[in-house]
């Protein structure tokens, strides 16, 4: 399933009173089985029901590297890279899901940091 269908799919489950404006994306990396498994998640503004269709976690703090890029695929794969390479050069490794958060027109990267 395609991840903005996902999203779609949470907010109509959620009601409109509980979401607030910050949207995004979570990127898993499955190495072994060589797949890139992502999760949308939404803000929300006040507690919400629980249901079975979604979990409510709160995203951990953490420090990252970030880099911001237009919608289109080439120009966030430009920022990806620019990502890794900043963190090759620097001895950082990934701590986590990377996060994409998407910022109207813009796309906010953020890779999650931990020293190699």
């Amino acid at each position: 399933m395609d991840i903005l269908q996902c999203e779609a799919e949470l907010l109509h489950a959620l009601p409109d009173e509980s979401t607030g404006a910050l949207r995004g994306a979570l990127w898993h990396s499955c190495a072994d089985a060589g797949l890139i498994d992502g999760e949308p998640f939404v803000e929300l503004k006040r507690e919400t029901p629980r249901r079975s269709f979604y979990d409510v976690k709160q995203l951990p703090p953490v420090t990252v590297a970030c880099a911001y890029s237009g919608l289109e695929e080439d120009e966030a794969e430009h920022a990806y890279s620019a990502i890794r390479d900043w963190m090759h050069v620097r001895g950082y490794r990934l701590a986590g899901p990377k996060r994409e958060i998407y910022l109207d027109q813009m796309l906010e990267i953020q890779f999650p940091l931990q020293v190699a």
